[in-house]
Order: C-alpha cells, then structure tokens, then sequence
C-alpha cells in the first residue's frame, strides 16, 4: 500500500489529522530524571501513555532530529527508541530532518531515515533537484518535500520558486511524495492547493504553525481555517497533516501546573482534534 493510502486510512482510523511535533527543548521538560536523555525519553513515553489511556491519539508524529543532535550522540540513540515505540502503538513517523544532497549522499541519508531509524517518512529540501529527492522515493515510505515554509526568511527565495518545486513534485509523484506548506497565510495555502487540484494531483500537505485553541504559542495558523482554505482550493481527501509542535508538548506553561505535563498534553491533543475532526 503506497505512504498516501496508510495516511488516509490512519487519518481515518483516529478521525483526526493531527502531527504532534515531537522537538524536545530542555529547559521546557519538567520531567524527572538523571540525565538530559532520560529525561527526553520519560517524557514523551509519559505522553504516549496518557495518550493511550485517554483513547486519543494524532495521526503521526514528527520528531525534528535537530532537537536530539544538539543534546547528545546518546540522545539520538532515544530518538530512535522514540521512534520505534510510537511506531508499535500503531502511530506512523515523520523524522523532520530536511535532508537533500547529491545521489550518493541523499541514498546514504535516506538509508538512515528508513532503514537505520525506522521512520515511515522524511522531510527533503529539494534544492538541489530530482536527483537529491529520488533516493527517497520509496514504494511503501512518505517524502514530503519543503515547498512553502512558514518562517520569515522564506520569502528570500520561496516566493519566486514554489511554483517550479510544485512543477517537480509531480513529475516526482509516486503517490508517496507530498509538500510541507506553512498554515501562517491561509490565502496562500489555498492558492497552493489550488496548483495542485487544477492539475488533478492531490498530495499530502505537511503544515506547520498550527495554532491549538485555548493554548497559547503556534505561528499564528488557526486550525479550521486552514481547512477551509484546503478546501477552498479544491482538495477533498482526508490525506493532510496539521502540525503543533511547542503548542501540545509544552501546553503544561499556559495552565503553569508542569506536573501535569502529559494530562495538559493530552487535553490540547483533544481540543485541537476536535477542531478539524475528520470523519469516516
């Protein structure tokens, strides 16, 4: 079964489209543990847990490698214990690395992201062209390819070319490959979707700046606008993931109860499925 079909069928399996960003930030763990990496490693286990006891759960998770590099090589040996865990709960993984070289070092890094840690998808930057993307491509794995970023820089470069990356990504297509697409300019997503539908291609849509309701944070994306403009701009499948990272790991700041970090995580995760249930 191709990456997009187990995406549709998970989506509809929990009836939400939720990606909950797994980015670990220290200072903002309030877990307790001996060491940086166990304390990582409760606390994501705590909330896989509180999640499973609750019945809720986000379609995929997303942890950004970049977060577990910059503690420790030993952290990046949790990631891959993260990883394989959720995977086991029936929970697909996207690893954020934003990987993109030339053929032999693109094939290396896509052996690592499916091979070596286990994920079901990866996030590419296309810069340097096809020949960086196709080591990706699998038959049975996701590749989602920066094509709109939500960060300020994005538009040094993004505005002029998004549309020649879009031009890519479907003579790329093998119904695995989809687009990381910022929610932070609704008008924006809607014209992108737009490109796609027009030319009967609808592919996943990886959005970042999801903003959760009643939970301070995000980029600013509300989350049932980013649907209307989904579908403003012609899509109809449920094959699109809403990303929050900070908002649901750290919702524990905006009630100030830290000792409660998996139960407010939780409670986010439901308003914020809630907000853009998908239906069987």
């Amino acid at each position: 079964m191709s990456f997009t079909s187990q995406l549709e069928n998970r989506i509809a399996a929990c009836k939400n489209p939720v990606c909950f960003g797994l980015d670990p930030v220290i200072s903002l763990i309030p877990a307790e543990a001996a060491s940086d990496e166990d304390k990582i490693r409760k606390f994501y286990f705590d909330i896989l847990e509180e999640f499973l006891r609750r019945g809720v759960l986000p379609a995929v998770v997303k942890p950004n490698s970049a977060y577990y590099e910059c503690v420790s090589v030993e952290a990046m040996q949790v990631l891959a214990e993260i990883i394989a865990t959720y995977r086991r709960e029936g929970v697909p993984v996207i690893l954020d690395a934003k990987r993109g070289d030339i053929g032999k070092s693109s094939a290396s890094y896509a052996k690592a992201a499916f091979d070596v840690y286990g994920a079901d998808a990866v996030t590419v930057n296309p810069y340097m062209g096809g020949d960086s993307v196709k080591p990706f491509l699998r038959e049975d794995r996701g590749v989602f390819v920066l094509l709109r970023t939500s960060n300020k820089g994005a538009e040094d470069f993004q505005d002029g070319i998004w549309n020649k990356v879009a031009e890519k990504i479907l003579e790329w297509n093998n119904d695995g490959i989809g687009a990381v697409v910022g929610a932070t300019n609704e008008n924006e997503l809607s014209k992108i979707a737009s490109y796609f539908s027009e030319r009967k291609c609808e592919i996943p849509f990886l959005i970042p700046g999801v903003s959760i309701p009643g939970v301070p944070g995000g980029q600013g994306g509300d989350a049932k606008s980013v649907m209307t403009a989904l579908g403003e701009g012609g899509f109809k499948r449920n094959i699109h993931l809403l990303n929050s990272s900070s908002g649901l790991s750290y919702a524990w700041q905006a009630a100030g109860k830290p000792q409660n970090y998996a139960i407010l995580c939780a409670d986010a995760l439901e308003r914020l499925a809630e907000a853009v249930q998908c239906q069987k």
